[in-house]
């Protein structure tokens, strides 16, 4: 199931959008509920104990109070991971919205052939994300499941690596370092240091010696990785950019 936001201060334009998606999601059989708010405000006062309600977020970029970009980002801080797609009336605001990340933007006069396009790649990236997981040997479980998308980084401590979870939980799981990033390297996981994994979807910002997670979590990078830590953040920043 596909639960998706759509976000936008005109009842119109909510209407309008909610139709459209409909048709084209029943078209492609995608099972969906599609949830519409009138302001950012109310959006996240809906999600202030739920970050991960919505698969999709749809979200107006100028609305009276709090702008959507402005919305996105205390979203981003609550930790919301999931796919932002943007409404603009103007190109310009489009390059300003993408300091959170969003999977792309929709000009509110486009043809239809772009909204069908971004959704559907939208929606394929929920579907392989909900496919993120693996299985590995846990302290607490001799087998444990674990959902890619919670762990914003991974840390070797004694032998051992600690999961640092997205709700502030540490679970330790009998593993060596080297061997678990053979496991997630393609799952978005980058590793930066001797002793550290980082989930590039927690990633804000870095420099030549460390890394500032959500959260403004610090994790240093290791010289000897620093280059590749890079190319990897671009090459995974751009993947599934749509022009």
């Amino acid at each position: 199931m596909l639960n998706i936001c759509l976000c936008d201060d005109e009842k119109d334009t909510l209407e309008y959008y909610s139709n459209k998606i409909c048709n084209l999601l029943s078209k492609h059989n995608y099972a969906f509920r599609i949830d519409s708010f009138s302001s950012g405000e109310s959006l996240i006062f809906d999600l202030e104990e739920n970050p991960y309600k919505f698969n999709i977020i749809i979200m107006d970029i100028l609305m009276n109070d709090t702008n959507g970009i402005e919305t996105t980002k205390k979203l981003r801080n609550y930790g919301y991971n999931g796919v932002i797609i943007f409404l603009t009336s103007s190109k310009e605001f489009a390059l300003e919205s993408f300091e959170v990340e969003p999977l792309n933007y929709i000009l509110k006069n486009d043809n239809d052939d772009r909204l069908n396009t971004i959704m559907l790649k939208a929606c394929e990236l929920v579907c392989s994300n909900a496919n993120k997981s693996i299985m590995i040997p846990s302290k607490k479980y001799r087998n444990r499941v674990i959902d890619l998308d919670e762990i914003v980084y991974m840390e070797s401590l004694n032998k051992k690596v600690m999961l640092h979870k997205v709700d502030g939980e540490v679970e330790e799981v009998n593993y060596v370092l080297k061997d678990i990033y053979n496991k997630v390297q393609k799952y978005g996981f980058i590793r930066c240091h001797k002793s550290y994994i980082v989930n590039v979807k927690y990633v804000n910002s870095f420099n030549n010696i460390e890394c500032i997670l959500k959260k403004d979590i610090i994790i240093p990078i290791g010289r000897k990785y620093s280059k590749d830590f890079k190319k990897l953040i671009l090459e995974n920043e751009f993947d599934n950019l749509l022009i």
